[in-house]
């Protein structure tokens, strides 16, 4: 019998990709959409609600589903809007979950590498120590794994995946990193020594259907590569695939708070993170290093 995934947020960047690979794996795959279409389920997070006709059960359901962090100005409103979105999808499927309108046996949910804030030259895993601070990226993922925890609750085998920065051709940072190109130039952001952990989408992918099969995955996993690299170190790598190569050059950071707002915080963090349970899970990275990456994504 073929099995079955739900996907919140399957219409975006890794929900997609995702979708892809678990269809070509045999996965029957649902998206929860707010608007209708073919394997669509409408729903609105708002209202916490679902357009069930009957109770529906799935192998899996992964929720991906929240407002992007990079559309538009960090607004009070556009604060509310990102947080709200992160607390009302998880409450959603909630619900659905308890009244036994949906059951699963795994859910997957996304939480990202904000959670552990600036932590300059210190290298993090899955087990280390969330620190208090004020930092806002860091209190919204906080609530956000918060509501993935409450499904835990349930007794259902539960996932959190902490993603990096994703690089992929359909859009994200490497969209706007290389959005300079024709121009002849790629810039880094202010010294261009804070360190970025990143993920090339397949990776993304990967590592959610290698949970999804690997029943002894539950808790927290980082999704990024073993090799952490600077921001510096991911333009100057990019330059090198294109014929010519770009010249590389710094973007000072009063530039970029005045483009951002206090979005430019985001850029100029360090997070270096190692996926020590991941790995020891035994997932098998398709690109590890940022050279493969970039090579495969951007190479002309």
């Amino acid at each position: 019998m073929q099995k079955r995934l739900l996907i919140a947020g399957g219409s975006g960047l890794i929900g997609s990709a995702i979708k892809e690979m678990a269809i070509k794996e045999g996965w029957g795959v649902t998206i929860l959409s707010r608007s209708a279409g073919n394997n669509h389920i409408q729903w609105d997070p708002g209202k916490q609600h679902i357009s069930l006709i009957a109770p529906m059960t799935f192998d899996a359901i992964i929720n991906l589903s929240g407002a992007s962090l990079a559309n538009g100005r960090w607004t009070p409103r556009r604060k509310k809007i990102i947080l709200d979105s992160r607390i009302q999808s998880c409450a959603t499927i909630e619900k659905y979950l308890r009244s036994d309108q949906l059951s699963a046996q795994t859910y997957i949910g996304a939480s990202a590498i904000g959670i552990y804030g600036d932590r300059g030259s210190e290298t993090v895993d899955e087990n280390s120590e969330i620190e208090e601070h004020g930092d806002w990226l860091a209190q919204i993922t906080k609530s956000w794994e918060e509501g993935h925890n409450r499904i835990k609750q349930l007794g259902i085998r539960t996932v959190r995946l902490r993603i990096g920065m994703v690089l992929s051709q359909q859009g994200g940072a490497l969209k706007e990193m290389i959005r300079t190109a024709p121009m002849g130039f790629l810039g880094y952001f202010g010294s261009g020594q804070q360190v970025w952990s990143w993920i090339h989408i397949d990776d993304v992918a990967g590592i959610v259907l290698h949970a999804l099969s690997n029943k002894e995955m539950e808790g927290v996993f980082l999704a990024t590569s073993p090799f952490a690299v600077t921001n510096k170190l991911i333009i100057s790598e990019l330059s090198k695939v294109y014929a010519p190569s770009r010249f590389v050059l710094p973007i000072p950071t009063f530039i970029l708070a005045l483009m951002l707002g206090e979005m430019h915080t985001m850029l100029m963090q360090s997070c270096s993170c190692y996926p020590k349970r991941l790995v020891a899970s035994g997932y098998k990275f398709r690109y590890p290093k940022i050279e493969k990456a970039v090579a495969e994504l951007v190479g002309e």
